[in-house]
Formats: C-alpha cells, sequence, structure tokens
C-alpha cells in the first residue's frame, strides 16, 4: 500500500511547513506535495526536494472534487510509496467538508487503488490552542473514524496544563495517535535566526553548518511515521 500523509490545520502559522520540512528530512524516499497556494513556504525551504505544486480549490475556494480524486489515481503510477503533503491553511480549512461528503465510499475507493490516507493534524498551544483545537474537533467530527488522525503537538507554542488536559483527554476519547514536534524551545533571536536560515536556504540540513544542524537533530530523532 502506498501512503499519502496530509499534514493539515486550517490557522495559518501553526508549524505545518515545519513538520513537513522535518518528515523529508527524515524520510528522503518520499514525495513531496505543496498545496499551499498562498505562501509556498513549503517549495522554498524544501526546494532541494523539488516538491510538487498543487492546488484543489475551485473559484469558490472549495475543494474540486475530481482534481482532488485524479491527484489520488495518479499516485497508483508514481514509483514512490509515501508521500507527503502539506496542505495550508486554505485547503485545511476546506477538508472537512470534502471529507464530510466521501468519507462512507473513499475508503474503498483507496482500498482499490492501493492507497492509504493518514492525517497529521497539528495542535499549539498558548495563543493559538482554542482555533487549533477546534479544527481538531471538526476534522474528527467529518471523517467519522474511516481514516487515522495523528495529533502533532506544536510544543514551540507553549502548553499550558489546562491546555495539555484539554487535549490529552480528547485524544484518549476519540483514540487518536499522537506526538510531540519542535525544532528548538529556544526562543533567543540567535538560536531563531538560525533556524530561520537554514529553512530559508532551500538547500536541506547536508548543507547546513555543524552548529546549526544541531538544532534539527533532537526533533529528527523523535519525530516518526
Amino acid at each position: 500500500m502506498k501512503k499519502l500523509i496530509l499534514i493539515t490545520q486550517s490557522k495559518g502559522g501553526s508549524g505545518k511547513s515545519i513538520l513537513t520540512y522535518l518528515l523529508a528530512e527524515k524520510y528522503p524516499q518520499a514525495a513531496i506535495f505543496d498545496m499551499d497556494d498562498a505562501t509556498r513556504t513549503t517549495s522554498i525551504q524544501l526546494a532541494y526536494r523539488s516538491p510538487v505544486l498543487a492546488t484543489f480549490l475551485n473559484s469558490n475556494k472549495v475543494i474540486d472534487r475530481g482534481l482532488f480524486n485524479s491527484f489520488l489515481e495518479a499516485l497508483t503510477y508514481a514509483e514512490n510509496e509515501l508521500f507527503i503533503a502539506d496542505l495550508g491553511a486554505s485547503v485545511s480549512e476546506q477538508l472537512p467538508y470534502y471529507f464530510s461528503e466521501v468519507a462512507e465510499y473513499l475508503p474503498s475507493v483507496l482500498e482499490e487503488l492501493g492507497i492509504e490516507i493518514e492525517i497529521f493534524a497539528i495542535v499549539g498551544g498558548a495563543n493559538i490552542f482554542t482555533p487549533t483545537m477546534s479544527y481538531l474537533e471538526e476534522l474528527c467530527e467529518s471523517i467519522r473514524k474511516k481514516f487515522p488522525i495523528r495529533v502533532y503537538q506544536n510544543e514551540y507554542y507553549e502548553f499550558s496544563q489546562a491546555q495539555n488536559t484539554t487535549l490529552d483527554t480528547f485524544i484518549r476519547l476519540h483514540k487518536l495517535k499522537s506526538q510531540s514536534f519542535t525544532i528548538s524551545r529556544d526562543k533567543n533571536e540567535s538560536t531563531q535566526n538560525r533556524i530561520r536560515e537554514v529553512l530559508k536556504s532551500g538547500q536541506g540540513l547536508a548543507n547546513a553548518s555543524a552548529f546549526s544542524r544541531m538544532y534539527f537533530i533532537s526533533a529528527l530523532k523523535t519525530i516518526q511515521l
């Protein structure tokens, strides 16, 4: 079975492109898709991997089911077995509506195509907790347990005890997998500048300085599919 990972969260700046970058570095055999038609951050950060640009929103900013279905069909002819897609905020926002319409029949179609979908939903703490959590709730309701969802906690946005409790309760209730990620909890400007330089270079960690790579090592060790 080929695997398609959809990295999603309707809140901009929540960490979709960062998670995509880390997964792309960890799994160099994966094909990368940039579906964020607003910023193309993933295309810049992973330029050395030549992400495929794709968008599935029609003129009404709604997911065009025909285009998305054609995309899924095309994966069956690709040589890759693993596909990682940064959906961006706009496509992410529409994803629950798409799944609510197709959740009943899409799993059987995907099985016939030999494709499995896993959804990586990002949740952050601090001031983005409420919107990111609301999106996770909406997403879970729309898929009706037809597709696996893994929650990725972006710890760059620190979680309060109450936020952790709320999220942990939700994860247990819906029997979701979860994992934390962040490149560095050090928010000093010098540290963040080094991280930004690596990301903006578009050349990958192999071409970064030893000290700059150091900030990514822990995240790459812990993050996994």
